[in-house]
């Protein structure tokens, strides 16, 4: 399939695809999540590998401590929220979506964790100066219509931290790695329900939108597909807002081990200081 010829106007910007009845975030999404390879080319993790490997990294950039307090947000089902609490670092996990927060709950509660988990809408968070940290994982910025609403997310994490916090945005679309032909437009990957997902996007670059699709595909040949869309931001547009919404220092990086950052990386990952 030609990606670059796939319709960009799959999600109608009318249509919220992050809420939990558009049906991506939810039952959908923890299944597609569950890969046997992981996202990262050359280095095939499991998705508790990749927990474990992630919250290192977590720990490691924001040089976090135990009893620091740290906002997850959007925490997802909780994989990264409750391995942070069982580190000893004091977590509140605030998400949209209540079947993601029911996993979560559930998953902390077999591990005996006292993870806060709060179902909130990013946009409308009000802390302040509550947290030593706040993490946002795994392309999760860029869900709303305009920059507006996306910079009124930015500045609620600001908000949110206390003088001296930190603040991580991580994504796994880096700009510069689409412009130079490097990324991965249509991939397959197999889950351990048995069943594959295929993952298609297109980037449009007047709306500066990732339009994309994920098609799970079962043995007996049924699919499932939804489709989403959400606003990327280079290196240096993200930077340009953390310095707008007041963070005085921001810091960019290619991985979890801290590796400077380079432009055919496949992460990116900002840390940004108040």
């Amino acid at each position: 399939m030609d990606t670059k010829k796939m319709d960009k106007e799959v999600v109608k910007e009318d249509l919220k695809w992050w809420m939990e009845d558009y049906g991506f975030f939810g039952e959908f999404y923890m299944q597609g999540d569950d890969s046997i390879e992981g996202y990262l080319e050359g280095k095939k993790q499991t998705l508790s590998e990749r927990t474990i490997s992630e919250v290192d990294g977590i720990i490691r950039l924001l040089d976090l401590k135990k009893g620091n307090r740290l906002m997850d947000c959007p925490c997802g089902y909780g994989r990264h929220s409750n391995e942070l609490q069982y580190r000893g670092i004091d977590v509140v996990g605030c998400d949209i979506n209540s079947v993601h927060l029911s996993k979560a709950k559930e998953n902390a509660v077999k591990r005996d964790l006292s993870t806060d988990f709060k179902q909130k809408n990013m946009i409308e968070l009000d802390y302040t100066g509550e947290f030593d940290a706040v993490i946002n994982m795994f392309y999760s910025f860029g869900f709303f219509d305009t920059d507006e609403e996306n910079f009124k997310v930015l500045k609620n994490f600001y908000n949110s931290l206390k003088q001296g916090g930190k603040f991580l945005m991580h994504t796994d679309v880096n700009i510069s790695r689409i412009q130079s032909g490097k990324y991965k437009f249509d991939e397959e990957r197999i889950l351990t329900s048995g069943k594959s997902l295929r993952i298609i996007d297109v980037y449009d670059e007047e709306t500066k939108k990732i339009y994309g699709k994920w098609t799970i595909l079962g043995s007996d040949g049924k699919t499932e597909t939804v489709d989403y869309a959400v606003r990327v931001y280079t290196k240096e547009e993200f930077t340009e807002m953390c310095h707008e919404a007041g963070f005085t220092k921001v810091t960019v990086y290619s991985d979890w081990e801290g590796t400077p950052y380079l432009e055919d990386a496949e992460d990116m990952i900002i840390i940004a200081e108040k």
